[in-house]
């Protein structure tokens, strides 16, 4: 006959170690949460203060109370001690006063494999407290150690492109955020000039200054000025960085190596033209010898419309100016096929000739 010996702490019988099941799990619980807690919350942007800095809310916008289950749940994070890494933790809350949070705070797990699992329960109090995270305090002191500029060459930046712009920097900003802390735009300013803005992070700055100049194939520049010292004694310098749009932007037309052609697309694969006169569509960048040839003709605002008046195999094809009633003719295989007698095409005028566009 077989007699298992009785626990040593409560004369049960033994499970593990001379331990019946409760007092082992007892003495190996599953979990370890002090309490009460501070909840250290920023009272503008809602981060959590956590040893070595403050965690942001990355979430989007929540309700009141979502967003104290998730500040609390960031506090849970670091504050309660897992003794098993599988151990799952969950919390309810049981009553809420103005400063003041009660919650209890549970797991499920097995404290030995030779045992059952168990469900442990901690009754924690979290008290509330309110400040200003170091993002928001540099923010609201205008700390920025990069001003990006937004430029066009001979021209304004347009709304297009300013709209797109900004969604670049909002998406790149918000990217950054909870990993640098100086990952924010403290002002933006637009004048007759083009855009302005101060970046807290150099680091963010460049890296949104090379997205920029990679998708609009602008020109870049860089300077520094000297804003002071530090304790130290070094010397502390701010960024400058000029980003300039191209000259033309999409539909407008330039003539590339000689050529007329409009643009088609503007990217990081390279600036996609249709040649008028060739009827064909090709791709160069930054790089191509061809890239030196490019030049400026006008906005897609000078194309004008007009109307097929006679088109007779063979003969020059006449066409009016819809508005003006000026007429002009072009050879038969420059118009495109499907074009009829009485329909209207747009076109742009270049040393008295008219080219079909696309």
């Amino acid at each position: 006959m077989n007699l298992t010996a009785p626990c040593y702490q409560c004369g049960e019988k033994a499970a593990v170690e001379g331990l019946c099941a409760a007092c082992y799990e007892k003495a190996h619980p599953l979990i370890e949460v002090k309490s009460p807690l501070t909840l250290h919350s920023c009272k503008r942007c809602d981060a959590v203060k956590v040893p070595g800095g403050w965690k942001p809310i990355t979430c989007e916008p929540l309700s009141p109370s979502n967003l104290l289950q998730q500040q609390v749940r960031i506090l849970l994070d670091h504050e309660v001690r897992r003794f098993f890494k599988e151990a799952d933790i969950e919390f309810t809350e049981e009553k809420k006063l103005d400063r003041v949070l009660h919650i209890a705070v549970s797991t499920s797990g097995q404290s030995h494999e030779s045992i059952p699992s168990h469900t442990e329960r901690y009754p924690v109090e979290v008290r509330m407290k309110y400040g200003t995270c170091d993002t928001c305090s540099m923010m609201s002191g205008g700390y920025h150690e990069a001003v990006l500029q937004i430029r066009a060459d001979g021209r304004q930046v347009s709304e297009s492109e300013e709209e797109e712009i900004m969604t670049i920097i909002t998406e790149m900003t918000v990217a950054d955020y909870g990993k640098d802390a100086k990952a924010y735009v403290s002002e933006t300013t637009r004048t007759k000039h083009g855009i302005d803005l101060k970046i807290g992070s150099e680091h963010l700055c460049r890296q949104v200054a090379d997205e920029l100049e990679s998708i609009y194939l602008a020109q870049r520049k860089e300077n520094y000025k000297l804003i002071g010292q530090d304790r130290g004694g070094k010397k502390k310098y701010r960024i400058t960085v000029l980003i300039r749009l191209q000259r033309f932007t999409l539909n407008d037309f330039v003539r590339v190596d000689g050529a007329p052609c409009q643009v088609q697309s503007m990217g990081k694969s390279g600036l996609g033209c249709y040649d008028l006169q060739a009827r064909q569509s090709f791709t160069i960048n930054m790089k191509s010898s061809k890239w030196r040839t490019l030049e400026f003709i006008s906005p897609e605002s000078t194309k004008r419309q007009f109307m097929v008046v006679t088109r007779v195999y063979g003969q020059p094809v006449q066409l009016m100016d819809s508005k003006t009633f000026e007429m002009f003719e072009i050879d038969d295989e420059s118009l495109f096929q499907d074009k009829i007698e009485g329909e209207t095409i747009f076109g742009i005028v270049l040393d008295d000739r008219v080219h079909p566009l696309p």
